[in-house]
């Protein structure tokens, strides 16, 4: 199939009829339309099939004005984009969702396997089998969407990027797609969650734990995310790439708060009144009206969160309610097992500190898309887009980029992406001859270096969105920024994305952390595993 896109607002008409026709055809010869599970095999034998047999052909656009013509945010949807609408939705209210039953925009719960050669091996679906399980009983849970196609068109006043299920001539896979050898992958997995440790140490993907900070740099993510095969990893540039892409196309803008985030929710209180064996923690009522339903907390002795002691009582504990003492004190009733808080004395206190969400937050909101509670600050709660749990309070470095922070003067630096397209060949501490260089981020000074700058425009290198040009806010261009320090702290670094849990509004979709070293550990640095590590440019 072919069709000059520049041509065209709409794929309809005689080249949707064809596409119809031809949909129609493949659906008759073979069994590709309905998926078929060999349970002998364990798995889904006609995942490539079916998704080739719902090809539609249509063509979505979304196009960024460039901050010469716009510094606003939003952006146009065009092609066959034009016109969908969609709400977030809660977990009470099912917002409009015009792209639910799109075939491009198709994003399925399973369980799913990687080979060491990187295939997807997909063993169970929600909803068309009794197998898939959110919790780990069946592996691990992906996000699974159709291959997929994109172009870019740039004009000097706009740039458009198409994403198509059809491969029409001009477009290229999407990162991730392609295997190793060159072929493309059956279907795109991305991981629902961030990662917690199994009791094997192994990363996670499955609902109801805590993020750990032992799979948060560079390090944990080559070590710990090969005990599960070389076909994993942790995240990619291509996972993230498809958020942010997904996130213009649907909502027409590249400003994710109107979604919302974890970014800036740092709620800490002390313990009023001690108590033993009970399930709750006691602090001023005004305080507690600083924690949210929801709201995971730890309980301890000390007020760091990077420490210990911070955790010494209660670890990541749920609140689950609310109960009036008295006049002047509330309790956060919380999950989990009986504790002891001791009454304030001196300088011997408990400390109730907000952390980052566990897992499967974002589980009863009723769409692909949306947030916990509509009533509450959007961030102040993780969000969900395109079925992916996102924005749980802590950075996600990716396994696949390292960054070169270069000092060119005693003024001037810059910081450089480059990538490895076999995240087995990633590495802890060098650019080495199997990475490839993507690009660069906008450039620091001695003033800008270590401090944040919000950018302005984008830029497409080997698919993977890049910021271009500084300058902007929280409210124009991207409005997100990026972080390095290559003018007083040169060297090799990590790439972490999004944002924590008290970042505030530089925090985002297109937030770029370039600072740390890749065995940098923190307590609000997390991870996510991919399936996408084994790649081809």
């Amino acid at each position: 199939m072919t069709v000059d896109t520049k041509k065209v607002v709409r794929v309809d008409g005689l080249a949707r009829a064809i596409t119809a026709s031809l949909n129609a055809t493949i659906g008759k010869a073979d069994t590709g339309r309905a998926l078929t599970r060999d349970d002998a095999k364990g798995e889904y034998t006609n995942i490539a099939e079916y998704w080739k047999a719902h090809r539609t052909g249509a063509v979505y656009g979304v196009q960024k004005p460039k901050w010469a013509a716009s510094n606003s945010p939003a952006c146009v949807k065009t092609r066959d984009n034009t016109g969908l609408v969609i709400e977030k939705s809660t977990n009470t209210t099912a917002g409009r969702d015009d792209y639910r039953a799109l075939n491009a925009f198709q994003c399925m719960n399973v369980n799913a396997t990687v080979g060491d050669d990187g295939k997807p091996h997909v063993t169970a679906i929600e909803g068309y089998d009794q197998h898939y399980d959110q919790y780990g009983r069946n592996g691990l849970v992906w996000i699974m969407t159709p291959p997929l196609y994109y172009a870019v068109r740039e004009t000097s006043t706009s740039l458009e990027i198409l994403i198509s299920d059809s491969k029409w001539t001009g477009f290229s896979p999407m990162p991730g797609l392609l295997l190793p050898d060159g072929t493309e992958r059956a279907c795109m997995l991305h991981a629902k969650y961030m990662a917690g440790l199994d009791a094997n140490g192994k990363p996670t993907s499955w609902s109801g734990i805590q993020p750990s900070r032992d799979f948060g740099c560079q390090n944990d993510y080559i070590d710990r995310a090969a005990k599960l095969g070389k076909g994993y990893s942790g995240l990619v540039s291509a996972d993230v790439a498809y958020i942010q892409i997904m996130l213009m196309m649907k909502y027409g803008t590249t400003n994710s708060d109107v979604l919302g985030g974890m970014f800036q929710h740092t709620m800490q209180a002390t313990v009023t009144k001690g108590e033993s064996n009970a399930h709750r923690v006691i602090v001023s009522t005004t305080d507690a009206a600083g924690f949210d339903i929801d709201n995971c907390v730890n309980v301890g002795t000390d007020g760091e969160r990077n420490n210990t002691g911070n955790h010494s009582v209660a670890e990541c504990r749920r609140i689950i309610g609310k109960t009036a003492i008295d006049a002047t004190n509330t309790a956060l009733d919380l999950d989990g097992d009986a504790i002891t808080t001791i009454n304030p004395t001196g300088n011997l206190k408990d400390y109730v500190s907000v952390m980052p969400y566990r897992t499967g937050a974002t589980d009863r909101i009723l769409g692909t898309d949306g947030i916990p509670h509509g009533e509450l600050n959007i961030l102040h709660q993780p969000i969900k887009l395109q079925n992916i749990e996102l924005f749980c309070g802590m950075y996600e470095g990716e396994q696949d980029t390292l960054i070169k922070a270069v000092k060119d003067s005693d003024t001037a630096g810059h910081c450089e992406l480059w990538k490895t397209y076999d995240t087995t060949k990633a590495n802890k501490t060098a650019i080495t001859a199997d990475y490839t260089r993507i690009g660069d981020f906008p450039a620091f000074t001695d003033k800008t270096s270590n401090q944040w700058q919000y950018c302005q425009d984008l830029s497409i290198a080997a698919g993977i969105p890049l910021p271009v040009g500084t300058g902007a806010s929280s409210a124009t261009g991207l409005c997100d920024a990026i972080g390095g320090d290559p003018v007083k702290q040169p060297g090799i670094k990590m790439h972490r994305r999004f944002g924590i849990l008290w970042d505030g509004a530089h925090a985002g979709a297109f937030c770029s952390n370039l600072g740390y070293v890749p065995a940098d550990r923190w307590w609000a640095c997390g991870g996510r595993l991919s399936a996408l590590g084994r790649s081809k440019a």
